[in-house]
């Protein structure tokens, strides 16, 4: 493993040819190793392959010309600019090229050559070229076809510099290289070797080179990240202490019993896969995905209760504090009859109470506990945790769900977000975990009518429309996306908004105004007040989109709803409809770009989630929507896990069936030794 090692840590020698400053550049480029070079893919390449003659040019076209050089010479602009100009013919037209700050191009770029002239073509008063590269032929010369790799740059270093010291490390480090995709797979799929997959990507002969690597490095980066994900599911069943549970059923019966209303039937379901999980002794570690309204608070509190009536503790953490509180208050106030006790730990809870409270939840004294970041703290320890549920998954990292894991003897997990993932995306994300989805809303929920706002007349009339149903009764969210006046934005913040409102369009209502930057109890006063109909309209930041249910509220605008993400925006518009009463979502945008038009609209179309999110993927890339959060996730080349379903599923099924036939182990070293630089690049450094 140790010669495999150093083309990790190995340090640059001298390159022929290269400067030394500019090899000290590379780590500015983060080329720190010989592997970080070979793993330096192209961002692009040049196609060298076909020469044109000018008479064949398209417009924007990138070209290889070879023609004669008419004229040529230095000349000067109004602002005294210095530049050197070039007219070239091949017989088939003219071309005029221009160089800028490059008075060198004139020793080589002289009349009556013959040259091969390379870059982006142009129609302006004919066809014209800026910068073009060059190359002087000899008597009878042949033009080298070839795609040109075209890497990332910082400041003093160029392509040159990069293509030549990649060839270097290539012919002089390529050895140590070794396969980390396991020989049966390759033979079996006919995935071309690494060694010759790396010389194909950074320079290919051909097309169909180059094809035969991206397929390589794409099954390469999925099944590195299938792999580190997997592994670590078959050791939790592997390595984990069987729960024991009694199976008790009583306070659950009574509980749903009690309920003023039904389960629904995928509800009910989910219920049932993860109570099967625990009844069999086999930890579970679960997704539950739904959409916004389809009951997944209620499903963890079955579970929940389920668990502490079987002797375990029970954990629920939440994003923010206002959400903690509500799912609080919620659980007090239908678990209060059972005598289960639950308890609440935020940032907010101080001093002897906190003591205290930790305290009892060591002696077992509290059987739920409700939470934020909170809950990971070192000095946070339960007697014998069983079940922890994590609420809007998506806020929380990879790290965190760790934490608060370790918290238990491998606790049951269940992880849950009301933001929508298409099936196979979230098992390429959340591999590691089983997946429950609730598709099913509660009876009663009405859809909500969305529209667009797209200019001043539509403005006016949808105000006049609000007005209408403030009088009946009704109550409003308005949500700006800011909290202060932008100097870079055109975009109007939540104080500017609210004065405007105030003074004009809704000066005869009871405004109440909330954003993140207030104290938790000056957010608790005004939700406490909207939630208690003292307030009419809410005009606020997006901290409501995990806010209180206020089920008169009936109408949801959106200012500026372009700058929003349509998963985002079908969250907040869950916040209405909460009622038996028709809701509404007006999206305000005075955007003009189609693109942005175009996203909009969908919201128009359907209130399926899961459709939103489908096509939600299709406008941004899968890191924008999972950032670093989701390790592995942002840094894949090859692959648009969004788009590319047919080779996830093929990888994700040859992972499994390797662990499957090796029972967990990977046997590959060298695949370890990527797997652990993928997730963990810290062991290497060490």
């Amino acid at each position: 493993m140790e010669d495999n090692l150093e083309l990790y840590k190995g340090m640059f020698d001298k390159v022929e040819g290269l400067h030394e400053k500019v090899l000290k550049k590379f780590k500015l480029l983060g080329l720190n190793s010989y592997f970080d070079v070979l793993y330096n893919f192209p961002r692009t390449y040049e196609d060298r392959t076909n020469i044109k003659s000018i008479g064949e040019i398209r417009n924007e076209e990138f070209v290889l010309v070879k023609a004669m050089v008419i004229k040529a010479g230095m000349t000067t602009t109004s602002n005294r600019r210095k530049l050197f100009k070039a007219k070239i013919s091949d017989g088939t037209g003219y071309m005029e090229l221009t160089w800028f700050g490059m008075p060198y191009v004139k020793e080589y770029v002289v009349e009556g050559k013959e040259m091969l002239f390379i870059g982006l073509a142009k129609r302006g008063f004919g066809w014209q070229i800026t910068n073009p590269e060059f190359k002087v032929l000899k008597d009878d010369e042949k033009v080298k076809a070839e795609l040109l790799p075209i890497y990332a740059l910082v400041h003093g270093v160029s392509q040159n510099d990069i293509r030549k010291y990649t060839k270097w490390v290539i012919i002089n480090k390529i050895k140590e290289l070794q396969e980390n995709i396991p020989e049966e797979i390759l033979k079996k799929y006919g995935i071309v070797d690494r060694q010759r997959a790396m010389r194909y990507i950074h320079f290919p002969k051909n097309e169909k080179e180059l094809e035969e690597a991206k397929r390589r490095f794409a099954i390469e980066e999925l099944l590195l990240l299938q792999f580190g994900i997997l592994k670590s599911k078959y050791l939790l069943h592997k390595t984990h202490e069987i729960y024991t549970l009694n199976d008790n059923k009583n306070l659950v019966k009574k509980f749903l019993e009690n309920l003023h209303f039904s389960l629904t039937s995928a509800q009910k379901r989910v219920i049932t896969e993860v109570h099967k999980d625990l009844s069999g002794g086999k930890v579970v570690n679960r997704l539950i995905q739904g959409d916004v309204g389809s009951g997944k608070t209620i499903v963890a509190e079955v579970l929940l209760l389920y668990m502490v009536e079987n002797g375990y503790q029970g954990v629920l953490m939440a994003p923010t504090e206002i959400l903690a509180v509500q799912h609080y208050l919620s659980m007090v106030d239908e678990l209060n009859n059972y005598g289960i006790r639950v308890e609440i730990l935020t940032g907010s809870v101080k001093g002897k109470k906190r003591t205290e409270l930790l305290a009892r939840l060591k002696e077992g004294m509290i059987d739920i506990l409700i939470g934020t970041h909170a809950l990971i703290e070192d000095e946070v320890e339960f007697k014998k945790l069983g079940l922890i549920i994590i609420d809007e998954q998506h806020r929380f990292g990879v790290e965190q769900r760790r934490k608060l894991r370790e918290k238990g003897n491998l606790a049951n997990l269940l992880v849950m977000s009301a933001t929508p993932i298409p099936r196979s995306l979230a098992l390429s994300i959340y591999g590691d975990l089983d997946l429950s989805i609730i598709d099913e809303l509660p009876p009663g929920r009405t859809p909500i009518r969305t529209k667009c706002i797209k200019d001043n007349i539509e403005k006016s009339k949808m105000y006049e429309f609000v007005r209408k149903k403030l009088k009946e009764g009704d109550q409003v969210y308005i949500v700006a996306p800011l909290i202060e006046e932008s100097e870079t934005l055109n975009v109007k913040s939540v104080e500017e908004l609210f004065d405007e409102l105030q003074e004009n369009e809704l000066r005869e209502f009871r405004l109440g105004i909330l954003h993140g930057k207030m104290s938790n109890v000056e957010k608790d006063e005004v939700m406490h007040s909207f939630k208690k109909g003292k307030l009419d309209v809410l005009v606020s930041t997006t901290v409501i989109e995990v806010g209180v249910n206020v089920p008169n509220a009936t109408i949801m605008i959106i200012n500026d709803a372009h700058r929003f993400g349509l998963s985002a925006l079908h969250q907040l518009r869950g916040r209405v409809g909460r009622g038996s009463k028709k809701a509404y979502c007006f999206l305000v945008s005075s955007s003009t770009n189609d693109n942005s038009i175009n996203r909009l609209e969908v919201l128009e179309k359907t209130n399926d989630g899961f459709v939103i999110a489908e096509e939600d993927l299709k406008f941004r890339k899968s890191g924008e929507i999972f950032g670093k959060r989701q390790s592995g996730i942002s840094d894949l080349r090859f692959t648009d896990i969004t788009t590319d379903v047919k080779t996830v599923k093929l990888v994700r099924d040859i992972a499994l069936e390797y662990l499957e036939n090796t029972d967990g182990v990977i046997k590959n070293k060298y695949l370890e030794i990527d797997i652990e630089k993928k997730f963990d690049e810290k062991k290497l450094k060490g």
